[in-house]
């Protein structure tokens, strides 16, 4: 199946960015009923920023971390050194800072060392909401159905996905409750990411 069928696939489902849901934070995706996680690997983990949150949320969990950056303590900085599976792996915020060849083979890699079942969380900057790409480190645009046509490509199953509103609760009632169906009307978002979780067949 070329990429371009597995893109459109999703176009009914999601025929507008508006129709997914709007969340507080990229883990509240990771409420789903089903995971329940052992382990952990956190792709693109920069300075472990995301490591609280995980173990906040999945008490216990082994938390590990990769980065090819080697100025961070990390657990891997290179796929050749992972001989193990993880019940989640999750990449945020790091498809965009690479070019579309890197993006295809990092997911590649991701699906490899999700463990049969297991879940893989991803978010992209959101390209509705006007200066999210205007970052210097961001190379490429991900459109939410690339994303989910990505993952589709590569494996997974994509399960559930949702706009992630970092804000304030002013900004919330603001954006969120008074100027909705002007965003709306105006296909102008204003959260920040578009994350989506996916899951690996058990075959």
């Amino acid at each position: 199946m070329n990429f371009a069928h597995c893109r459109e696939r999703f176009r009914p489902r999601w025929p507008s960015v508006f129709r997914m849901r709007l969340v507080r934070d990229h883990y509240d995706l990771l409420r789903h009923p089903g995971v329940k996680p052992r382990s952990l690997l956190d792709v693109g983990a920069t300075d472990r920023v995301h490591e609280g949150k995980a173990r906040a949320r999945f008490p216990g969990v082994d938390y590990r971390s990769f980065d090819i950056d080697r100025s961070n303590r990390h657990d891997y900085h290179d796929f050749r050194d992972i001989d193990r599976t993880f019940d989640v792996v999750t990449l945020i915020e790091v498809l965009e800072h690479l070019a579309h060849k890197e993006a295809v083979d990092l997911v590649a890699q991701c699906f490899q060392v999700c463990a049969p079942g297991g879940w893989f969380l991803a978010s992209v900057p959101n390209v509705y909401t006007p200066g999210i790409q205007s970052e210097w480190t961001h190379v490429s645009t991900v459109h939410y159905l690339d994303l989910a046509g990505l993952l589709a490509w590569h494996g997974f199953e994509v399960v559930d996905a949702a706009r992630v509103y970092l804000a304030s609760k002013r900004h919330w009632l603001v954006h969120a409750r008074l100027l909705h169906s002007l965003h709306r009307l105006m296909a102008v978002d204003y959260a920040q990411s578009v994350v989506m979780l996916a899951r690996k067949p058990l075959r």
